[in-house]
């Protein structure tokens, strides 16, 4: 076997893997919608359904690695329903059938939890049916940080919105609006979000003079 050919079967293996542990749901149903779409950016999950971009290396890398690691804690399913409206969520566990657990790989350990995640794990509580639940940070080199939320009526409810938006927007095809957020940098859809153009160094050589140029003579 050639080195190409090495190269192109460890690659279908780690597309396969990458695969295997991808979170699964339906993304055919508008009335189906996961937690991690309705607290997470509504425009980024409405591309994820109608029309998809490849994840690159290090997606796949990102999800390997949390994926993984949440399929061996147990990753425990569960849903909500509101009308016809379904919410699916995926707990990655729970402590003496009372407390869920989520946890959260993060470079840096945040000193409050993250409104998304602390949405997120609400509506697990609702959908598990428990009162209380864990957002555990966790970093590469082990170092941990640990939040209570405990169910919040009024978060939920928020879910249930924006899922409901989602939904909507998904049967009717209409894109999402934008909303601005630090995840927008590193998003893959960020060019159908944003236009941006980069200039070379003499057109921003030219920028930069014709700005101080014209504050210059206005001092004069």
């Amino acid at each position: 076997m050639g080195a190409r050919d090495l190269r192109e079967t460890i690659e279908k293996q780690f597309d396969k893997l990458y695969y295997d542990l991808s979170l699964k749901f339906d993304k055919t149903n508008p009335d189906r919608i996961h937690a991690t779409e309705a607290t997470g950016c509504t425009r980024l999950a409405y591309y994820e359904r109608k029309d998809p971009l490849p994840p690159d290396n290090a997606a796949k890398t990102s999800t390997l690695l949390i994926n993984g690691m949440r399929k061996a804690l147990g990753n425990v399913h569960g849903e909500y329903r509101v009308d016809s409206l379904v919410i699916g969520v995926d707990a990655d566990m729970t402590i003496a059938n009372d407390f869920v657990v989520r946890i959260e790989v993060v470079g840096e350990l945040p000193e409050v939890p993250h409104p998304r995640h602390m949405m997120y794990l609400n509506a697990c509580l609702f959908a598990l049916d428990k009162d209380e639940g864990f957002v555990i940070y966790m970093t590469a080199d082990g170092r941990t940080a640990e939040f209570v939320v405990t169910k919040n009526n009024k978060m939920f409810e928020e879910v249930v919105r924006r899922a409901r938006v989602l939904g909507t927007l998904l049967k009717e095809n209409k894109i999402p609006m934008v909303e601005p957020s630090e995840l927008c940098v590193g998003c893959k859809y960020f060019e159908r979000c944003y236009s941006r153009k980069k200039y070379d160094e003499d057109e921003s050589g030219d920028i930069l003079a014709e700005i101080f140029g014209k504050r210059k003579k206005r001092r004069e």
